[in-house]
């Protein structure tokens, strides 16, 4: 015989060898499922065993998806049934044994949750970052995303959300688990300087390094052979020219020496207020983000078999309606097809005015945290960081400092008690409807109504009706743009089937120039400081006052973000500065000035 001959025999050989153990495995498998099916209780060790030990053979056969729906079982049945076994140290740790490997199974299929599970599985609880996070993290769809990204359903993801709740340490597990999982494709990860990308190099290592976590035991296989806390990068298995990770700044960009192919990942792209307010800096950062990180984008096959450059994600906080991420944001949005793209914001306060982010085991931040920090930070600076508002500070001409505030009405009774409704029928766009107790040319507004995404116009009416009546409004304009002139009809319905009666009137609505000059119009009025005879000036609520009162806070803090630059009238909510000055304009018909701007043709370049 040939020694090509004996070759190919001992190939066939181990082929069949292979073949037979394969065979061997499955059949064992079919056995095991035969005897867990006889079994009348579920909730025993011979139960949980023999789960285990089908979800073993099934990953030795590499039938991944099998093995990770008998591990989803596993997991299931210890998280809320538990398994009845002897009260001994070793049944004690087969089971926890048992728990892990299966968080381990589906870590390895790219399961972000039993990653972070798995990872951190021998940490004391409140010393781990996922579970104490986790519930509110899913709730606000933040971990969903993040799965969704994994799973090749999204081509962008933006996270917004307040400093410290979290949101770096979870893009650093998500880079963590997709280069374990797949060390032959690159990861570029950027940020605003190279300070912050040593952070991101210096996690990661600690992440699989650190023997506080399991990394080494769901990714056995892997191993560091190349790295330079230098050039920040380091190599998993083999050494690479376009490492398995890569870390850049912005500012210096990686043309020709990085590549994205698995995850392009960006974190606070703009380091702070001062380079958010400075437009030529912004522009720079944006060129060098297109020109020198997006750039380095790659294709992959997805796992629906469509090839598709590597997704992006975006950890941060939104400045500028000019900086980076919004303007990629901006950009997805005039393509018309957002089906690929998701964006989170998340605010440090829900609809009520309370905190967000009170984690577990005493992790996060307390309503009165944010409360402190709202009073102690600059308006605009604030708005950014912890209500994902950007605000651009050139054109602002509301602020806490220049309106006028009061404690109390005066002890008369008012002259009459007016409102005034912008209307919209749900969506982003307020409803808001502030209502002016009148003394004379002194307007103190008592009372908001401010609201979105309420449920069309049956979820608002009771609202408005509720408003008026409290209130005991006898006059009301509403703006007929946006199907207003048919609304005010229904409120005057609304109100005269129960017996009251306040003389509802619509006005035409401005157009967005017209209504831009109209607010400014009404500066003077606005702040409280209108000087000319026979002109109305309105106070507002001490915001001591207004606590417990979100609809009110929300008015004014729309009111301090208004901006009167021509460029930003389509990219903000106007809702409640536009409704004070239609009560000035339609409802009060008092005299007021033109309108006023601190903007002129030379600032425009005209």
């Amino acid at each position: 015989m040939l020694l090509r001959d004996i070759g190919y025999a001992k190939i066939l050989f181990i082929g069949r060898d292979s073949l037979d153990i394969n065979d061997n495995i499955r059949e064992r498998i079919e056995k095991t499922k035969q005897l867990l099916s006889k079994l009348v209780h579920k909730n025993t060790m011979a139960y949980l065993q023999g789960l285990n030990s089908i979800k073993c053979d099934y990953e030795t056969l590499g039938e991944y998806d099998n093995a990770c729906k008998y591990a989803t079982m596993i997991i299931d049945i210890l998280s809320h049934n538990g398994v009845e076994h002897k009260a001994t140290k070793k049944d004690e740790e087969l089971v926890r044994d048992i728990w892990v490997h299966a968080y381990d199974t589906k870590a390895r299929q790219g399961d972000f949750e039993s990653f972070c599970i798995a990872m951190e599985w021998n940490r004391p609880i409140n010393k781990q970052f996922y579970l104490p996070r986790a519930r509110l993290l899913k709730k606000h769809g933040v971990i969903q995303a993040i799965q969704d990204l994994i799973d090749d359903k999204l081509d962008l993801l933006v996270l917004n959300l307040p400093p410290r709740i979290g949101k770096t340490t979870v893009g650093l597990f998500l880079q963590t688990l997709l280069g374990g999982m797949f060390p032959d494709e690159s990861i570029l990860s950027a940020g605003h300087t190279t300070g912050l990308i040593q952070t991101f190099y210096n996690e990661i290592m600690n992440l699989m390094n650190d023997a506080e976590y399991r990394y080494h035991e769901i990714f056995p296989n892997n191993h560091i052979v190349d790295k330079s806390s230098e050039y920040y990068y380091f190599d998993l298995n083999k050494k690479r020219r376009f490492h398995t990770y890569n870390f850049v700044s912005i500012e210096t960009g990686g043309t020709g020496k990085v590549q994205a192919e698995r995850l392009l990942y960006c974190d606070d792209l703009v380091k702070d207020v001062e380079q958010a307010n400075n437009p030529d800096r912004l522009e720079k950062l944006y060129h060098n983000y297109t020109s020198t990180i997006k750039d380095r984008k790659i294709q992959r096959l997805c796992k629906d078999g469509v090839y598709r450059t590597c997704p992006e994600i975006h950890i941060n906080t939104p400045w500028s309606l000019y900086d980076v991420t919004s303007r990629i944001v901006q950009t997805a949005k005039d393509t018309g097809d957002m089906s690929r793209v998701r964006i989170i914001s998340v605010p440090c306060y829900d609809e009520n005015g309370e905190s967000n982010f009170v984690y577990d085991y005493g992790k996060g931040f307390s309503t009165k945290y944010y409360k402190d920090m709202e009073l102690a930070e600059d308006p605009v600076i604030f708005s950014a960081k912890y209500l994902m508002t950007p605000v651009e500070r050139d054109g602002l001409i509301f602020n806490k400092d220049n309106i006028t505030y009061y404690n109390e009405l005066p002890p008369e009774e008012p002259d009459r008690i007016v409102g005034y409704a912008d209307v919209t029928h749900g969506g982003d766009d307020y409803f808001s409807v502030p209502v002016g107790y009148v003394y004379g040319y002194e307007v103190y507004i008592e009372s908001v109504m401010f609201v979105n995404h309420f449920g069309g116009d049956d979820g608002s009416r009771p609202l408005v009706k509720r408003l008026i009546m409290d209130n005991h409004v006898t006059r009301c304009g509403v703006e007929r743009n946006n199907g207003g002139d048919f609304y005010s009809t229904l409120m005057d319905k609304d109100l005269k089937d129960v017996g009251y009666y306040c003389h509802i009137t619509s006005h035409n609505a401005p157009t967005i120039k017209q209504k831009r000059d109209r607010i400014l119009a009404c500066e003077r009025e606005i702040k409280g400081i209108a000087s000319e005879k026979n002109s109305y000036r309105i106070y507002f609520k001490n915001p001591d006052k207004t606590k417990g009162d979100r609809q009110y806070q929300l008015a004014m803090q729309n009111l301090f973000r208004w901006n009167q630059n021509p460029s930003m009238q389509k990219k903000q909510h106007d809702d409640f500065p536009d409704s004070l000055a239609g009560l000035i304009t339609n409802v009060l018909g008092g005299k007021h000035g033109k309108a006023r701007s601190n903007v002129n043709a030379n600032s425009l370049g005209i």
